[in-house]
């Protein structure tokens, strides 16, 4: 077999490999296609599929509600942890104010939760929240979200958010992935 041709057969496999699973780093395509990191990039450039980050994002905004608070996400470990970035503009506020309503932060964690999860659909079984300080238009918020525990088909995760390292909300959240999308077809 001809080097274009097993170049091809490792191009196919490595499609393949991100198809099945977006999540997977570069490191991890080499090790699984038994080639070098930098093979695996030029491949990758070759055959137009998006970096790592990119490919999280992807996934993460098809699972994201589109009229949520969805903020920009930086990094995503699926099942495990990440962190993202919203700055709330107008449409977030009090009428008249610059204060964020409570909602859009819990919109903001909702979201958050969906992408984690990799799910189009949740139920929140139990919410303990707080909100620290009050939020305003334009600033800032940082949210890191983790899976502190799967139990019975169950997460619990936690969600904080912060503006300038102060603390502005803080959730735990035992939530269930519902198969409601199923159910309909979709």
């Amino acid at each position: 077999m001809g080097r274009a041709e097993l170049k091809r057969k490792r191009q196919m496999q490595l499609l393949r490999q991100v198809e099945a699973d977006p999540f997977l780093k570069d490191e991890d395509l080499a090790r699984r296609l038994g080639v070098s990191v930098a093979t695996v990039r030029l491949d990758r450039s070759e055959l137009g599929i998006a970096e790592y980050r990119e490919r999280i994002k992807s996934v993460a905004a098809g699972n994201l509600h589109k009229d949520s608070a969805q903020g920009d996400l930086l990094d995503l470990n699926p099942y495990h942890d990440g962190i993202s970035v919203l700055i709330p503009d107008e449409s977030m506020a009090f009428p008249g104010t610059d204060i964020v309503r409570g909602e859009a932060v819990f919109a903001f964690a909702e979201n958050l939760i969906l992408g984690l999860l990799n799910a189009k659909t949740i139920l929140i079984k139990v919410a303990n929240v707080k909100y620290i300080k009050e939020v305003k238009k334009g600033e800032k918020l940082v949210a890191k979200f983790e899976v502190k525990r799967v139990r019975d088909g169950e997460f619990i995760v936690w969600v904080k958010i912060k503006v300038e390292l102060a603390e502005v909300f803080r959730g735990k959240f035992n939530v269930a992935v519902t198969a409601e999308a199923e159910r309909k077809g979709t």
